[in-house]
């Protein structure tokens, strides 16, 4: 795709971006629907393979690494709601799996639910964690003061469930309660505070407690020895397998990272020969896809400590 040429997200379908019939792998031809029919296997929307249990979206998730709780709004992504044929059984799931540990919860892309596996917790944790004390961080005007509040709440009092972070927070309010899911929200993308489980009765509240703390030491550790650069580096390659077909431009949206650092990230995995570009028919541009190409029943590209 040229530069400046239109991305795919946010709103755009492929149609939108100019009725896209194939794609050109070298001499092959890839039929769009062929993309369609792999994402629609891999990401277990296709009727035969949706989930109706907890096991189910612990295989999705473990399959994939890192899947959303629910669809994003501008491109298509892998999430627990559209993979599940029982309506509203997955609304418990994101207090139930956290619950037990078996994978981690929190907002995380676009600051929407993520659910993310154990072993690219560390990838993820690498790349968008400062894992100095929460304390100094404040002292190097990191942080504000009200984060600072509530980081020191769970600390001493945690884990605590949202209505008695509010309460404990300030007086009872909307302007308070806004204020409260706000700050949990940024401390989530900071991976500073993860949800730890919670209430499934009702309008279902999360349990929060300090990462740190929630999440086992040797994970941690896994997470402080790998390098920020090369963790982002086998997230784009990951999300790349994922998706099937995006562009660099996609990427950084999701990921929330900068262009440049993206296009530098694409660069290097297309000199090493685990990505490549191809054109898409009736589109001024390439997408990225994954190398080599999938076959129907293999799921994901490689682990995230093998790479």
């Amino acid at each position: 795709m040229r530069a400046g040429a239109q991305a795919l997200r946010p709103g755009r379908t492929w149609e939108a971006c100019g009725g896209i019939a194939d794609v050109s792998m070298g001499t092959r031809r890839l039929a769009w629907r062929e993309i369609e029919r792999l994402r629609a296997h891999r990401w277990r929307t296709a009727p035969e393979r949706q989930i109706g249990s907890e096991r189910g979206a612990l295989r999705l998730i473990s399959e994939l690494g890192f899947v959303l709780l629910m669809p994003m709004a501008g491109i298509e992504f892998p999430s627990i709601h559209k993979a599940t044929r029982k309506a509203w059984a997955w609304w418990d799931w994101k207090q139930t799996l956290p619950g037990r540990k078996a994978c981690y919860y929190a907002k995380v892309l676009r600051r929407r639910g993520t659910l993310i596996s154990w072993e690219w917790f560390p990838c993820f944790y690498a790349a968008y964690a400062d894992d100095t004390p929460y304390w100094r961080q404040y002292r190097d005007g990191l942080l504000g003061r009200s984060e600072k509040q509530i980081l020191d709440l769970l600390a001493s009092s945690g884990p605590l469930m949202t209505r008695e972070v509010r309460l404990a927070f300030g007086p009872r309010s909307k302007e308070n309660t806004r204020r409260v899911k706000s700050i949990l929200v940024e401390l989530q993308t900071r991976f500073l505070v993860a949800a730890a489980g919670g209430d499934t009765k009702g309008w279902s509240h999360h349990r929060w407690d300090l990462v740190e703390r929630w999440v086992a030491r040797g994970v941690l550790n896994e997470a402080a020895g790998m390098g920020r650069e090369e963790a982002r580096k086998r997230i784009v390659r990951r999300l790349v397998e994922n998706l099937l077909a995006t562009t660099a431009a996609d990427i950084a949206w999701v990921l929330g990272w900068r262009r440049g650092e993206v296009e530098a990230i694409v660069a290097g995995l297309l000199a090493e020969g685990s990505i490549e570009t191809v054109p898409v028919a009736k589109l001024e541009g390439e997408v990225l896809v994954p190398k080599p190409w999938p076959a129907k029943g293999v799921v994901g590209g490689g682990s995230a400590r093998r790479e």
